[in-house]
């Protein structure tokens, strides 16, 4: 099913490349498979703002994250997120630019609140 993510009934997410379940498919990709994350979801159609992981594997990354909160959010989003801010009069992303699966998403969300 191209680009939705598969996963066992251990809940782990399967790499559709050789077709077995891992926590992190990304990582899996990048070492058994030599391909990038992006690359990766493009050729399957997925979202590439979304990580293909476990939900445990997703919950263990949020507690590191939030045990350090202060490094993470304060020094890597709020002081070294200022270059690639928004800016005024920038066309930003364009429609040509967007993934389908991005196009999806959005719509989804924007369907949701009408």
């Amino acid at each position: 099913m191209y680009g939705i993510i598969e996963y066992n009934e251990e809940g782990l997410p399967k790499c559709e490349i050789c077709g077995k379940y891992y926590n992190r498919v990304v990582s899996h990709v990048r070492q058994s498979h030599d391909m990038s994350a992006k690359d990766y979801k493009k050729e399957y159609g997925f979202d590439n703002k979304k990580g293909i992981c476990s939900e445990k594997s997703a919950n263990a990354t949020r507690i590191k994250t939030m045990s350090n909160y202060d490094t993470v959010i304060a020094q890597n989003l709020l002081v070294g997120g200022k270059k690639s801010r928004f800016k005024q009069g920038s066309e930003g992303r364009t429609k040509d630019k967007v993934t389908e699966q991005t196009r999806i998403r959005l719509s989804e969300q924007f369907n949701s609140i009408k």
